[in-house]
């Protein structure tokens, strides 16, 4: 899916997720002029994604998804779970059964008698715990407003993987260390992750109800109503029958 996040409207969409998929959205989606204007550009770190944002759009810099990033951070810390209880005989595989969803939230927003269950977890076993601070941890990454800041708190993060024993966060940071280039432009491109994670969610809701439908354009054109901004004038149909220059891409 081909989003301008700028005003919050979905461009255009390919089938699948190819680099040849991606690469012939964004030559059709997009003229040489708005092309050429692209400054940024805001995805995971699917790598046939990087390879068409490259090839297409040179002079855009990647800025990576900060809730895709911390779905891996995610992923880590729920394997380490699983690790540390459902692989550690039944005793442990008990107590640890229906915390997954608990685990996996953030700690401001747990309360009352949750947060003392998750407490409860945390004093069995002091390595899910450790995996769990590291995991909160990361969310400062965009709090920095410089690249080398971003750096140092990436590096001070895996240097407190040390003697840890936690495979699933160190190769989570070395995933992270790969693509810190792409993280720390957020600090030059601060991209609104907000705006990002609305999209993708109305994209959802409208793929959900429209499932089965076999007319691609018409398909577009109801992601693009879901999307764009209110239309109360002939001048806003206008704009949206015929999208203006893309400043910024999903």
């Amino acid at each position: 899916m081909l989003s301008d996040i700028v005003h919050g409207e979905v461009i255009g969409l390919a089938k699948d997720r190819t680099e040849e998929a991606l690469t012939a959205l964004l030559t059709t989606a997009l003229d040489a002029r708005q092309r050429t204007a692209v400054e940024a550009v805001c995805l995971d770190m699917h790598r046939p994604y990087l390879n068409a944002v490259t090839t297409v759009l040179p002079k855009a810099e990647v800025v990576f998804d900060k809730f895709h990033v911390l779905q891996h951070a995610a992923e880590a810390l729920d394997e380490v779970r699983r690790h540390e209880f459902f692989r550690a005989g039944p005793v442990m595989r008990e107590f640890g059964r229906g915390k997954r969803w608990l685990l996996l939230r953030r700690w401001r927003d747990v309360r009352g008698k949750k947060r003392q269950a998750l407490r409860e977890l945390f004093a069995a076993n002091r390595r899910l715990f450790k995996a769990y601070l590291l995991r909160e941890q990361l969310d400062r990454l965009w709090t920095y407003t410089t690249r080398p800041g971003v750096l140092r708190f990436v590096l001070g993060w895996i240097d407190a993987l040390r003697w840890q024993r936690l495979p699933e966060m160190e190769r989570l940071g070395d995933l992270i260390f790969r693509h810190l280039e792409g993280i720390a432009a957020y600090c030059d491109h601060p991209v609104r992750f907000g705006v990002v994670e609305s999209l993708n969610t109305t994209i959802k809701a409208v793929l959900r109800r429209a499932r089965g439908m076999k007319d691609e354009a018409m398909l577009v054109l109801k992601l693009k109503w879901a999307t764009a901004r209110p239309i109360r004038t002939a001048r806003d149909l206008s704009r949206f029958l015929h999208l203006d220059p893309v400043e910024s891409v999903h």
